[in-house]
């Protein structure tokens, strides 16, 4: 074989080695994903926690409760305190709180769950307490920045049997200061301020 012969031979087999060397490095290469269909990507998108889910996760804590609830029509309040602890949940979706006081001279232990939906633009939670069997759902929508956040709460009255409802007002005053306002329907059907709650970061 002469040396041009050899030469071509030589750059034929580099040649081969290298086009190998492709087809490896191509195995090597994880196949693509399958681009994502748009209304799985939308979907994605609302199952983020966003803006509200970080107001509502500087409730995140322990607190000192004190309430005010009147009891009867033209009777003085009645005040007791309390406890409550808020936690985040499921990747910060959603805030689970558990409250802890006397009611009517007994234990009165609640838990809550909170959260934003972001397709329907709304507060949401879920209330069940130890007075009780029944769940209340609310919905909301909140202002100055989720400073201020109003919830409503549509239900049947187990002891009237007549459709209620109840609005409730949380007000962030700062970082350590929670006012709770409950109002419902007083003996007259118009709207009464029933109680509130004040927390205090322990």
């Amino acid at each position: 074989m002469n040396r041009g012969s050899r030469l071509h031979v030589s750059i034929l087999a580099l040649a081969l080695l290298s086009m190998t060397g492709w087809a490896y490095a191509a195995d090597e290469k994880k196949p693509a994903a399958p681009e994502m269909p748009p209304e799985m990507a939308e979907y994605m998108k609302l199952a983020q926690p966003g803006e509200h889910h970080a107001h509502m996760a500087k409730m995140v804590g322990s607190w000192k409760a004190h309430s005010k609830f009147v009891m009867a029509p033209g009777a003085p309040p009645e005040e007791s305190d309390g406890t409550m602890t808020a936690r985040a949940v499921l990747d910060g979706r959603f805030f689970l709180s558990e409250y802890s006081s006397t009611m009517m001279g007994q234990p009165f232990n609640g838990i809550g769950m909170d959260g934003y939906d972001n397709y329907k633009k709304k507060h949401v939670s879920i209330w069940a307490d130890s007075m009780g069997t029944m769940v209340l759902m609310f919905e909301g929508t909140c202002t100055q920045g989720g400073k201020v956040t109003e919830m409503r709460a549509r239900f049947e009255d187990p002891v009237t049997k007549k459709m209620t409802d109840m609005r409730t007002l949380t007000t962030v005053k700062d970082d350590n200061t929670i006012l709770f306002e409950m109002f419902g329907p007083g003996q007259d059907g118009k709207e009464t301020r029933m109680g509130e709650i004040t927390y205090t970061r322990k």
